[in-house]
């Protein structure tokens, strides 16, 4: 791949001398992709925390896929398929998932005697 990082500092976490996915870059890209996203969502705000909820969704999803690219050996939650990161953005997302599909008050409806 042309576009490949290869680390060859010592005291790097990556392994050396491997050409690897630049994930930093793919990360940043999906963390302004989210944020575009979460300014189309602000209009429809529902409830208080809605946009919180999206956030993590989407930042789950998408560590959760650029989870696959990585090459730094840093933990399994299922040995060999399933990495520390996707472990805990599985539980996080649907978490998130359920407060925002979950029926919410508005605000402001309480009786008023």
């Amino acid at each position: 791949m042309p576009w490949a990082i290869t680390f060859r500092d010592p005291s790097s976490l990556a392994p050396l001398n491997v050409p690897l996915h630049p994930t930093q870059l793919y990360e940043s890209a999906a963390g302004f992709g989210i944020f575009i996203a979460l300014m189309f969502l602000r209009r429809v705000n529902h409830f208080q925390g809605l946009l919180f909820w999206y956030y993590l969704l989407f930042y789950a999803a998408a560590r959760f896929f650029l989870e696959f690219y990585r090459d730094d050996p840093r933990g399994w939650v299922v040995e060999g398929v399933l990495s520390t990161s996707q472990g805990i953005g599985i539980p996080v997302a649907f978490l998130s998932l359920y407060m925002i599909l979950r029926k919410k008050s508005p605000p402001n409806s309480a009786k008023k005697s």
